[in-house]
């Protein structure tokens, strides 16, 4: 039985190599893409040769096109879209430049749907094979987005995160009831991302758990929405974020006055 295909689009700083640990322990065939040439080679010296890399823009058609062609010459079919848009730095709605605003919305957006119709159209173009694969419920293809918290609960001082990631989210499910008919999934993942802990020293009184959620357990919730298990599952933001959404006011712990 041939391996399922899954592309890493963006690495972040920490989830995208535990991402393309797990789904390569998972049997998966894995190619990581993004423009940092460094973060790559960290990659490789941390995976080895198990988790082909390929070096290019993510957010211009040329460069999804060319990151496409690597997946298909290497593989010959791409079956999974894992991708991690980047992060605006903190700013403010009255302190930002607007053209760098605008900018950053462009790019964000921008990117998460030319990613969707750079593949799609590989998935669709593919799809008449699906009766020749081992898949029961005939899945085309999915994409999974990994996104900050800021994308359902914004956070004073981080406006264009807030802004992009929340909008990146409407494309999510957008994209899922259009694409549904074509037997391709797109969902999210919300997370409170590893870096909200260096930022947020109040992060234990606003979260239940009392941390953010670790690189390795974003990276299995991608790994279950790449998965025929749940392939019933589209259009849907799952939480990483600790209770944080649940909660009302701040937590008391014991032994805190």
């Amino acid at each position: 039985m041939e391996k399922p295909v899954t592309l890493i689009i963006g690495l972040g700083q920490t989830v995208g190599e535990a991402i393309a640990k797990r789904f390569d322990e998972g049997g998966h065939n894995v190619l990581a893409v993004g423009p940092d040439q460094a973060l790559l080679d960290d990659l490789g010296k941390t995976v080895g040769d198990q988790v082909a890399r390929h070096h290019g823009p993510i957010h211009t058609h040329l460069g999804l096109r060319n990151a496409m062609a690597a997946g298909l010459e290497a593989y010959g079919h791409i079956n999974n879209i894992i991708c991690t848009p980047a992060l605006p730095p903190a700013d403010s709605l009255m302190g930002l430049e607007i053209d760098t605003f605008e900018d950053t919305v462009l790019e964000s957006l921008s990117g998460a749907v030319k990613t969707l119709r750079v593949f799609v159209k590989e998935m669709i173009s593919a799809r008449g094979e699906l009766e020749n694969t081992a898949d029961r419920f005939g899945q085309a293809g999915s994409f999974t987005f990994v996104l900050s918290l800021a994308a359902a609960r914004p956070q004073p001082g981080w406006f264009s995160e807030s802004v992009v990631q929340n909008a990146v989210l409407g494309v999510v499910k957008s994209a899922a009831m259009e694409l549904a008919e074509h037997a391709i999934r797109v969902n999210t993942i919300v997370a409170l991302r590893p870096r909200a802990e260096g930022r947020e020293p109040w992060l234990k009184d606003r979260t239940p758990v009392g941390r953010a959620a670790l690189p390795e357990e974003i990276a299995e919730a991608a790994y279950y929405l790449a998965g025929s298990g749940s392939a019933i599952v589209t259009g849907e933001a799952l939480y990483l974020d600790g209770g944080r959404q649940h909660l009302s006011g701040l937590m008391v712990r014991d032994g805190e006055d």
